[in-house]
């Protein structure tokens, strides 16, 4: 296998590991309990373990950041992405363990979250690590398609992950003769630990070609001045990651949870619609690089994504499981479809020794949201239910297309 195809080959398996040990976990956290437990925290007050055990990772994630950063400037990314896949096996058997409510103290609903928080460390790890690394293996067709391959890959295999989750936890419910609907997600979470533990054997020998380094001051003050430099540089890409974030947080945890309880939606149906999600997005992701050589790499980006704001208004709504999963298939493909080139354009703007920097700023940008996000929404939806959710997330995806269009399109013609 070449360069490339060994970095696909990991990021699948990562991927469908992933998919299949998380899609039914906040579903495994209600059956288990935990939308009814709640902890207390000082300063904040009570709030619910299922709503903490979504915000956990992120907010891990976003503590680790410059830990991470550092890790992958002095490790490598490779070695950086084999001790993500690691931490998020780690991760994984924390879920397969995951008591009831009922026998659950405080102290051990803290253990559950710090085990499930370490997720969010892997995460950023392999966010970071990732588009660095495929800058490096990037050869003459340039950074579009390897980007979009990856992106694609992503989506596809959690499509097919989704169908394989949803008919897996049947299939283990049949298997195991119980009656405990719990037991099915542990299995699945047990399957892709051992998935994600494999995943890192494709890059072990991998030797990615190199640029010739450019001689560069090592003092402390000139290390100061390259990251200013590449702050300053990122922090136009961040701000509509971070809008999209406050928005996407408060519905795509629990969107599995949605069409379970607003439509009684069953695993394996639950399953085939993300299935179909994750493919057809995958599949609109591989004619990103069209449309940018059409339009624009940014023109792209928010056309689509504009497209994609009247069906989270349209998803508030849907009286039928069938237009809900019709609804959100369409917007899944045109909010992701173009989303690979915009951190193409990010890093193409970027010295390589500030892809990692440059690209933690969208990443971490993108996660904000969701160190509150998931608590947020499970206290509205608890009140409210579902309808405010869609559409609050539905504005802050405006604003997040106001963004990008007077940053990158409209000061670009002035």
């Amino acid at each position: 296998m070449t360069a490339e195809q060994r970095y696909l080959t990991m990021f699948g398996l990562l991927t469908g590991g992933l998919t299949i040990g998380w899609l039914f976990a906040t579903i495994a956290y209600a059956g288990l309990g935990y939308d009814n437990y709640r902890l207390s925290l000082p300063l904040i007050g009570e709030l619910t373990l299922i709503g903490l055990l979504n915000s956990a990772p992120v907010l891990a994630g976003g503590i680790s950041g410059p830990l991470a950063w550092y890790a992958v400037g002095r490790l490598g990314a490779r070695s950086a992405l084999l001790i993500g896949c690691l931490l998020h096996a780690a991760a994984l058997l924390t879920l397969v363990g995951a008591p009831s409510a009922s026998a659950l103290t405080a102290a051990e609903a803290w253990l559950l979250v710090s085990g499930i928080a370490v997720s969010g460390p892997a995460s950023v790890l392999i966010n970071l690590a990732g588009p660095s690394l495929m800058m490096q293996l990037s050869g003459a067709h340039g950074p579009d398609r390897l980007f979009a391959r990856s992106a694609a890959i992503n989506l596809i295999i959690s499509g097919l992950g989704n169908l394989f989750a949803g008919t897996l936890s049947s299939g283990w419910q049949l298997l195991l003769a119980t009656d405990d609907p719990v037991v099915p997600y542990r299995w699945n979470a047990g399957l892709s630990m051992l998935m994600v533990t494999l995943a890192g054997l494709p890059l072990i020998g991998l030797r990615p070609s190199l640029t010739t380094p450019v001689a560069r001051d090592h003092s402390p003050g000139a290390q100061l001045r390259d990251l200013w430099q590449a702050v300053v540089g990122g922090l136009p890409y961040a701000i509509a990651p971070f809008l999209l974030s406050l928005g996407a947080a408060l519905f795509i945890p629990y969107l599995g949870l949605f069409f379970r309880r607003q439509f009684d939606a069953p695993d394996l149906t639950i399953g085939l619609i993300f299935a179909i999600i994750n493919l057809s997005t995958g599949l609109a992701t591989l004619a990103g690089p069209r449309l940018a050589r059409l339009i624009g790499r940014m023109q792209g980006v928010v056309l689509t994504q504009a497209m994609a704001i009247p069906c989270l208004i349209a998803l508030a709504f849907a009286p039928s499981l069938p237009l809900a999963a019709a609804i959100a298939i369409v917007r899944s493909a045109l909010m992701n479809m173009a989303s690979p080139l915009f951190e193409a354009q990010a890093l193409s703007k970027t010295a390589p020794d500030q892809h990692a920097t440059v690209i933690g700023l969208i990443r971490a940008a993108a996660s904000v949201g969701y160190i509150t996000g998931p608590t947020i929404s499970a206290e509205i939806q608890r009140v409210d239910g579902f309808t405010p959710v869609f559409l609050i997330a539905a504005l802050c995806y405006t604003a997040a297309v106001l963004a990008n269009t007077i940053i990158f399109l409209w000061r670009r013609s002035a």
